[in-house]
């Protein structure tokens, strides 16, 4: 049996492959490139709730220029790629904070009184900070403010002083009064005391940076002034910019696909998104085990990340100038059948729930890694975290999405966009739930190969399907737009900010048991709507006005374009058998 090749085909596959081939070693990679530059989690996630705001105005503003104006259709698509990469590699050149040091070990303090005092730290001094110990003890180590001397009769404390601080410090309590305690140091001991680097304390910053008092109360351990230095809001900037025209050039580039395949083979989607997948799966392993094999220890050197996306990049746009699009004229009507099909109950039921999904694809996304990293360090495994991480994207690409790409059109032809929708939301609680458990980085790895087919690929899968159908002829890009907005524009902002502040308050592990929860509780509201809306689907065809609402939503006889009838995706006879 011989391979037969849809040459017309062939350019929108080398697309998918090699655009999100400049994808796979960085934006899995974004949040803890962050990480390693300084940001915080609860910062991390008020960033990348911007993000989404941003291109989910962006996709339908884009959209309606595209549809608006067809013959430009090409030009602003490989435009937005340009930016998307350029943007993301201007990342390269940010310096990365210095590596740190080891700790400086003070001079051992022989001349002690019989007596110390402990006294509350001052508020106009600036006292460097250590962490020290009794060297006859094996006693916890403690942290006191020292003056630059060895010999010391009074250590500083950054709390109110009581008759316990003494105990505390591992020394015998005398006396307390006005505000400061005399301790009995341990007989016959040394303090050792190591300088802890980078011990600016929140006091001082905020002395100096004001506005930022607020906000550094509710984010503890975080060094304020660099949210005022140019290297993150540079970061903020090339992240918004590239990711915005990320999104937007995969909303176009989807509705360029659907225009290519024509009513006919919409189900044939799956087979060319399936490409980006492969694609995005081998840079990601490679870009991993390459910037592990060039780094350090402690910090990650992204070269080779930076260069596989630039080599990607130049070729996505070589195949983007050899793509022949089908000639489409512009909408006339003003949008009165987009506005048509937007008020309908079941689209906005089905629009409501793509945000929910979203919101629990960003949490994955956003902080998936950012758990892992922080369980590799625990570990043991920080040396390999980043050829893990490789894998992980591998196994998520080759394993599950390919898979379910593939199959997506013949899953959702059989289930319906409801059912499928259901499906996806309660596969993504099990998801959550399993990455919750794993006790090693290496355990991820099965979890998503398994996981990443039934959530990701079949949700993205019924979305962009649905929006292709419900789309009144001449607003295929505007559609997709608004519908992939929502979806991971709302639901990405939602997971984002609700999931940093979580994950920063309660911690990664028991972060995912809670949005584990959420998406069984979606799941399960979707069945009951879904199971609501299907029952009056005579009452449908009476709700659209207008002749070009009416012409997509009218039941025809072999049901292809009703939201949620058994039957949504037309399939060719091939994939029927």
């Amino acid at each position: 049996m011989k391979w037969k090749i849809d040459k017309g085909l062939l350019p929108i596959k080398i697309h998918f492959f090699f655009f999100f081939a400049a994808l796979g070693p960085l934006l899995p990679q974004m949040n803890v490139y962050g990480r390693q530059l300084g940001v915080s989690p609860q910062a991390m996630g008020l960033v990348t709730a911007v993000l989404p705001l941003l291109w989910a105005a962006a996709k339908p503003i884009f959209g309606y220029i595209v549809d608006f104006f067809p013959r430009q259709r090409k030009l602003v698509f490989m435009l937005l790629i340009v930016v998307m990469s350029g943007s993301y590699c201007g990342l390269w050149f940010l310096p990365m904070p210095d590596s740190p040091e080891p700790d400086v070990l003070l001079e051992s303090v022989y001349e002690l009184n019989d007596t110390v005092y402990v006294r509350p730290l001052p508020a106009d001094d600036r006292l460097d900070k250590y962490n020290c110990h009794w060297n006859c003890t094996t006693d916890d180590k403690f942290e006191v403010y020292l003056s630059n001397s060895t010999f010391v009769n009074t250590l500083y404390v950054d709390r109110n002083v009581t008759s316990s601080s003494c105990s505390l410090l591992h020394m015998g309590f005398d006396d307390a009064r006005e505000g400061q305690a005399t301790c009995v140091p341990k007989s016959d001991c040394n303090l050792l005391c190591f300088e802890i680097n980078n011990n600016r304390s929140k006091r001082e910053i905020k002395s100096e940076v004001p506005v930022l008092a607020e906000k550094l109360e509710s984010i503890e351990g975080v060094d304020g002034n660099f949210y005022m230095t140019a290297t993150f809001w540079a970061f903020v900037v090339l992240m918004c910019v590239g990711t915005v025209a990320f999104n937007v050039a995969n909303c176009i580039g989807d509705a360029v696909c659907f225009d290519m395949l024509g009513p006919d083979r919409g189900s044939m989607y799956g087979g060319q998104r399936a490409w980006g997948t492969a694609g995005y799966g081998v840079t990601a392993l490679l870009g991993g085990w390459l910037v592990d094999a060039v780094s350090p220890a402690e910090y990650k050197d992204f070269t080779p990340a930076f260069v596989i996306a630039l080599v990607a990049t130049v070729v996505d746009v070589a195949s983007c100038r050899a793509l022949t699009l089908p000639s489409l004229s512009s909408p006339a009507d003003s949008g009165r059948a987009l506005r048509e099909v937007l008020r309908l109950p079941r689209v906005l039921v089905f629009i409501t729930f793509a945000v929910v999904a979203g919101t629990f694809d960003s949490f994955i996304i956003y902080y998936m890694f950012w758990f892992l990293e922080e369980l590799a360090e625990v570990t043991g495994s920080r040396a390999k975290i980043k050829l893990i991480e490789g894998v992980v994207v591998a196994a998520q690409s080759f394993v599950g999405e390919l898979l379910f790409f593939f199959f997506s059109g013949r899953i959702i032809n059989r289930w319906g966009y409801g059912w499928t929708m259901t499906f996806s939301l309660f596969c993504y609680g099990v998801r959550l739930a399993l990455i919750s458990l794993i006790q090693h980085p290496w355990h991820l790895v099965f979890i998503e190969g398994v996981m990443q087919g039934p959530t990701y690929a079949l949700c993205y899968s019924t979305i962009v399907g649905y929006a292709a159908h419900v789309a009144p002829e001449g607003y295929s890009a505007t559609v997709q737009g608004i519908v992939a907005g929502m979806d991971d524009g709302v639901g990405f902002a939602l997971g984002s900010i609700v999931g940093g502040q979580v994950y920063g308050l309660i911690g990664g592990r028991r972060a995912f048991r809670a949005f584990a929860v959420l998406a069984i509780i979606a799941a399960a509201a979707h069945a009951l709507l879904f199971a609501a809306v299907t029952r009056n689907t005579d009452k449908t065809q009476k709700e659209a006005s207008s002749p070009e609402a009416k012409k997509m939503l009218n039941q025809p006889e072999d049901h292809s374009v009703v939201v949620y009838r058994p039957t949504v995706v037309p399939i060719d006879d091939k994939s029927a058998r």
